[in-house]
């Protein structure tokens, strides 16, 4: 019976070959969207989930609430991790974590004929502390991490890093120098870290060589830097909330705090650090739940929107099959077999769709793991819950997409449907049709104008003001504690015509470097409730990135904090009004370590992105930390410049690399999140178009197939092609309309929702929401009137003869 069934729907199919071909497209396009969207969410939802302690690993994070508002972070004071091992033993094992985003790395020769091999990394250098092997279950192929690093001045690298550094020789007992500052002895070599972890590395060094590269190390506990964190495993049985409590009850008694302020230790699960955008992780890269959960829906949309299209056809196709279903009642079909076979002819469709599926996902993955800068992996036959969801997918579109039409078409009547005069035609059934026509045109338009809003919130991105100078600027890192070396050759750096202006700095206005510490401002026995964010620059740092100057004057040069500078915010959090009554105001900040006056305000300009508001900024010299040398450069001239500067640099640093980025591609960086989610809504909003143009096809078939006569009683009565045209375009503009009316409020909901992320946004305008409607209508009509047009120009004559 079942090789009946076969033959049979393999003529049919072979026969209607448009047909199976829109629907094989259709369907094909739906699944191959879901499956990647799979992959991706799928990968998105592994991060740290391998470790054998997962879902007892927690990292120590800090809220705190000022005047300033909410500030979140996960960096700790350095003695923190004393205390917690003297104070919570159940909190064990745990670790600091120090995470150095690159460096120079010079491997030392071996006798005085070789020269030594210099190389500059830009990704992470984990500095680790025994307990993280007992913490992680990062692969180490055999290696014990724990023996390899519990020296001082030891480095365990990736295979990566050692195939570049030591192509085809054996490094294990090598020395490389990083940042001309310590010595780091090779002690084994594991392989890459996985990509899908947030604790990325590409060497992992001993901790305590950390404090000789990280000019920010001190056992104080007034400050905090984000890429200092402590990880933990609560042990079985421990109450979580009780030693949460316990931490910061402790804390309270060496943590300073201001008036006011208030301060909380929290513990995040590890398996949950990769969907918090407050904290950041050291991968420098997460993603919301919702953007997860809003990726699944689209997935689903666009399979229940090819879904329809089957639908849509079937019903279309049902006419043509009406005498065919009547023989075979006649012969004695009863309607489960009639059902069997629609739902196996559905089967067959679905299965080539998903065969076809599989190969653009096969063609597709590169470019879109590119896009998204990630590791999809693709391979069915070596992953069983791929193999599962294909599986589901495969029965779920068959059964949704065929049952209706089987059971409409296994319904009809013999004597009717011989004679052509099918039930098909009733209201009930063409209402649904355009309800699900309705729904599409639902979904594209709320990709349509989400895909609006997106990419207008990435163009102010562009065009807003950040407060400074962005254009022509290059960053270059400096090797730590060693500005002084080149800002001697100042006048050397600046002879060259086309360079503007040079400043030296802990970083750019805008950059991902937090300072933060608390400070005492004109009274000195009151401290404010909010902290901080330093930045320090030298005396030409408002000049080169043409930062405007309220008040006062800029400070004079000198090695150490002795004048200051605030910003706007800073003057409002502490209740002047004027910029100028700032103007000599005594100032103490880091405790009671630095002390000075300050000599001017500034305009507030942007320490981070525009999701976020601006902070107080307090501004001042020291030398000490200076990590950047920032150039404004004549656009003319560029690459001459940046060989100037290179020279210069080298003859400053004759043992470290020279590396720069432009001022401009680093804040861009800032939004890469938002430009791939701003990409794929646009991809997928085509393809959610395309897909309900096939399911406009299918529906105007349909209703041509049905007013065949109709129309050529039409054309006899003199009604013109243009009025015919307008007849079927008249009940589709209604339908768009409808779903204009539903989309509008659910897409202005969820991009709301979606822009309360940004402190700084665009405001949504209507006519966001009428170039969305118009933009589907114009679509809907053009493909509706092709088929019309087919209608209009038939020959009247051959259309009375329709049966």
């Amino acid at each position: 019976m079942f090789k009946n069934y076969f033959l049979v729907a393999v003529r049919t199919l072979r026969r209607n070959l448009a047909y199976t071909t829109l629907n094989v497209v259709g369907l094909a396009l739906g699944i191959t969207c879901s499956l990647l969207l799979f992959l991706v969410i799928r990968h998105e939802l592994s991060y740290d989930t391998f470790h054998g302690k997962a879902d007892r690993i927690y990292r120590i994070n800090v809220d705190k609430i000022s005047a300033h508002g909410p500030e979140n972070n996960a960096g700790t004071p350095f003695p923190m991790l004393a205390l917690l091992k003297a104070s919570l033993p159940e909190l064990t094992p745990a670790t600091h974590l120090f995470n150095e985003e690159g460096g120079t790395f010079m491997v030392l020769s071996l006798n005085d004929k070789e020269a030594p091999r210099k190389f500059r990394e830009e990704k992470n250098v984990l500095f680790v502390e025994p307990e993280f092997f007992d913490l992680f279950d990062f692969p180490t192929d055999g290696v014990n991490g724990k023996q390899a690093l519990k020296d001082l001045n030891t480095v365990l690298l990736t295979q990566t890093i050692a195939d570049k550094y030591f192509p085809g020789e054996n490094p294990v007992g090598r020395v490389l120098r990083m940042n001309n500052q310590v010595n780091l002895k090779v002690t084994g070599v594991i392989p890459d870290a996985p990509e899908n972890t947030d604790l990325p590395y590409q060497m992992l060094v001993d901790y305590e060589s950390s404090r000789k590269i990280n000019t920010f190390a001190n056992d104080s506990w007034n400050s905090t830097y984000s890429n200092q964190q402590i990880y933990f495993a609560l042990s079985p049985g421990a109450n979580l909330k009780q030693a949460e409590d316990r931490l910061n009850e402790v804390a309270a008694k060496y943590r300073p705090r201001s008036p006011g302020e208030q301060e909380r230790y929290t513990f995040q699960p590890l398996t949950q650090v990769h969907f918090d955008e407050r904290y950041g992780n050291f991968k420098g890269r997460t993603i919301s739940k919702t953007t997860l959960w809003a990726m699944a829906l689209i997935g689903m949309f666009l399979v229940l929107v090819a879904s329809i299209n089957f639908v849509n056809l079937a019903t279309a196709q049902a006419l043509r099959r009406a005498k065919e279903v009547g023989m075979r009642k006649v012969l004695g079909a009863s309607k489960p077999q009639l059902m069997t076979q629609f739902l196996l002819e559905t089967g067959m469709i679905t299965l080539t769709a998903l065969s076809l599926s599989v190969v653009l996902t096969e063609l597709l993955l590169p470019p879109l793991s590119n896009l998204l800068e990630l590791q999809l992996a693709f391979s069915i036959l070596h992953d069983p819950l791929l193999l599962l969801f294909l599986v589901v997918l495969l029965v779920a579109v068959t059964f949704f997409a065929g049952f209706y039409p089987a059971l409409v078409i296994s319904g009809f009547q013999p004597i009717s449907a011989l004679k052509s005069k099918t039930a098909t035609a009733r209201a009930a059934g063409l209402s649904l049709r355009r309800t699900l026509v309705v729904l599409q045109f639902t979904v594209c338009q709320v990709l349509i104008i989400c895909t609006i809003i997106v990419h207008n919130q990435m163009e102010y991105f562009r065009s807003a003001s950040l407060g400074f100078d962005k254009e022509a600027i290059v960053n270059i890192p400096l090797p730590a504690g060693k500005a002084k070396d080149l800002m001697v050759l100042r006048p050397q750096l600046e002879a060259h015509p086309a360079i503007k202006a040079t400043s030296f700095a802990i970083a750019p206005p805008s950059a991902n470097i937090d300072m933060n510490t608390s400070f005492r401002y004109d009274e000195f026995s009151v401290e404010r409730n909010f902290s901080v964010n330093m930045k320090m620059a030298d005396e030409h740092y408002l000049k080169t990135f043409n930062i405007p100057l309220l008040a006062g004057r800029m400070y004079e040069k000198s090695d150490t904090m002795r004048e200051f500078l605030v910003n706007e915010t800073f003057l409002r959090q502490v209740g002047e009004t004027n910029p100028q009554a700032a103007v000599g105001k005594d100032l103490v900040i880091n405790g009671n370590q630095n002390q000075g006056k300050i000599v001017g305000v500034v305009k507030d300009f942007h320490l981070t992105s525009l999701r976020d508001k601006i902070q107080p900024v307090v501004m001042s010299t020291f030398t000490d930390i200076y990590l950047f040398l920032n150039v404004k450069l004549e656009q003319k001239n560029t690459k001459a410049a940046l060989t100037h500067l290179q020279n210069v640099y080298q003859s400053a640093y004759p043992d470290d690399v020279f590396h720069y980025e432009f001022f401009d591609d680093s804040i861009a960086r800032f939004y890469e999140g938002e430009q791939r989610q701003a990409y794929l809504f646009k991809v997928f909003s085509v393809i959610a178009i395309l897909i309900g143009c096939l399911g406009l096809y299918g529906l105007v078939a349909f209703m041509v197939a049905q007013r065949t006569k109709e129309v050529g009683v039409r054309k006899v009565l003199g009604a013109s092609s243009a009025s015919i045209v307008g007849l079927f375009c008249k009940d589709f503009a209604q339908l768009v309309l409808i779903a204009f009316v539903i989309a509008g409020p659910i897409s202005y909901y969820f991009m709301e929702q979606w822009l309360q992320d940004f402190t700084y946004r665009i405001n949504i305008g209507y006519w966001v929401f009428l170039a969305a409607c118009v933009l589907t209508l114009i679509i809907a009509l053009t493909t509706v009137s092709v088929q019309a047009l087919r209608a209009a120009f038939s020959n009247p004559v051959k259309a009375l003869k329709t049966e």
